[in-house]
């Protein structure tokens, strides 16, 4: 059974318009290749519920890899797994001034995890400790799970680019669903099996066009945008997002791509007609939005979001 190596799937050509296709004799699919080399990117026929499936295959006593992103913090599937190193992608996306033991401490304190590595893919930065925290734990299969757009393809290529001789490139992209099923990759010490990212469906980056994609897709360290605000006001980020607040003196602190444009207005109902969420935050919390990223108050606050009904919006302790 022939796999596209950059994605998985099963290779066919009967159908075009199905995943897999391949014209003639080639090792990637047709949307990888088109994917690749231009960036074209065609929607896949799976869903949600045919990667949540292959999570389900993986065995007890294989080793999981959890891959995270720094600006989400998303571990929705972690506890599925017993052997896990929680792997905190995307560090150089925060500002340099915050240590990486404080990240490691609020995760600690928070989710209760202990086994936690904290890595840039692309500054390869504390890829040797990953590898030989996998390396010691003895496992002959070790499993690449996270959401979409957390960096698992990514990573496996800087994993097999800098640990071996292999000349494989696993398709990466800014688009979701990129990866379709496993990939199983032998290493010397272990076999690396990368899954397809599970679908956050409470996500912006299923609702919004591919330029306002780019846009959010944070390429580079993040300079938090610092708000002091009183009364009353409102915030707009692009065409997707209303914030309205109602505070006494505060900080509102946006941990978000630098690309996206945020405007201050004043007695408009611009973006009103979308569904709005009501919150309350206490003293130092965060308000989570999925893959955008964070924002961050030092004083209590009434805040009332509106944008599209299914986007996951939370709220807890100041990460930062």
């Amino acid at each position: 059974m022939n796999k596209c190596l950059g994605c998985g799937i099963v290779l066919q050509n009967e159908d075009i318009t199905k995943d897999g296709y391949v014209s003639s004799d080639k090792k990637l699919c047709q949307r990888c290749f088109r994917l690749k080399h231009y960036n074209e990117y065609h929607k896949t026929n799976k869903n949600n519920q045919d990667y949540l499936k292959i999570l389900d295959t993986i065995p007890k006593n294989a080793l999981v890899v959890y891959l995270s992103s720094a600006i989400d913090l998303n571990m929705d599937y972690i506890t599925k797994f017993k052997n896990v190193i929680l792997c905190i992608t995307k560090r150089d996306l925060l500002p340099k001034s915050i240590k990486d033991s404080k990240i490691r401490n609020y995760i600690k304190e928070n989710y209760n995890i202990e086994n936690i590595e904290i890595i840039s893919s692309i500054k390869n930065y504390n890829l040797d400790s990953l590898y030989n925290n996998i390396k010691s734990k003895n496992k002959s299969l070790v499993y690449f799970v996270g959401n979409t757009n957390s960096g698992k393809s990514t990573l496996i290529n800087k994993i097999i680019k800098n640990y071996t001789d292999k000349e494989i490139e696993l398709t990466t992209s800014l688009y979701p669903e990129t990866t379709l099923d496993k990939i199983e990759i032998p290493l010397k010490d272990f076999v690396i099996v990368d899954t397809p990212g599970i679908v956050n469906n409470g996500s912006l980056i299923n609702l919004i066009d591919n330029n306002l994609l780019k846009k959010i897709n944070v390429k580079k360290e993040i300079k938090p945008r610092v708000y002091q605000i009183k009364n009353r006001g409102s915030l707009i980020i692009e065409n997707f997002l209303r914030i309205d607040y109602e505070t006494k003196e505060n900080s509102m602190i946006m941990y978000i791509s630098n690309s996206l444009n945020i405007t201050r207005i004043i007695k408009n109902d611009r973006l009103k007609n979308m569904p709005k969420k009501h919150f309350e935050l206490n003293k130092n919390q965060d308000l989570v939005i999925a893959n955008l990223g964070f924002i961050k108050f030092v004083n209590e606050v009434k805040i009332d979001i509106y944008t599209y009904e299914i986007v996951k919006i939370e709220t807890r302790n100041n990460f930062i």
